[in-house]
């Protein structure tokens, strides 16, 4: 997904080889996110696509059975800006979208089973990354 997103601010990890963590707004809300290569300037509004790193900790199980509020929210950590708890609803497989609220993230393809879709899942990603789009 390309989202249009605002640069709020730039924490360099290391300014000359271009890693950062990237704070950008999206709508209504601000996200952390870890870039490299980071060419963005702070105030810019860009294109920009989003992928993540997840955490291996989360269960077949806990994936369809943890969202039973059934909502559609992205909640940072408290001690670590570019990962999040997420909570979504399966829009469609093949690849298979999750549709976060502020954010739809392209979960792969590890189902085809339609009967899915429409299904509230809980996922934790273990990193935000952000990708600007040429």
């Amino acid at each position: 997904m390309i989202y249009q997103v605002e640069i709020k601010e730039i924490d360099w990890i290391d300014q000359d080889g271009q890693e950062a963590d990237v704070c950008f707004k999206l709508g209504d809300s601000t996200f952390w996110a870890f870039c490299h290569p980071c060419r963005f300037e702070k105030g810019a509004t860009v294109d920009l696509e989003l992928t993540f790193l997840e955490s291996e900790d989360i269960s077949f199980d806990t994936f369809f059975s943890y969202n039973t509020n059934k909502e559609m929210k992205i909640v940072p950590f408290d001690d670590d800006r570019t990962s999040y708890y997420c909570y979504g609803r399966i829009l469609s497989v093949n690849p298979v979208v999750i549709d976060c609220g502020d954010i739809q993230f392209d979960y792969g393809e590890f189902t085809s089973d339609e009967r899915v879709v429409g299904e509230y899942v809980y996922f934790v990603i273990t990193r935000l990354d952000l990708d600007m789009i040429p």
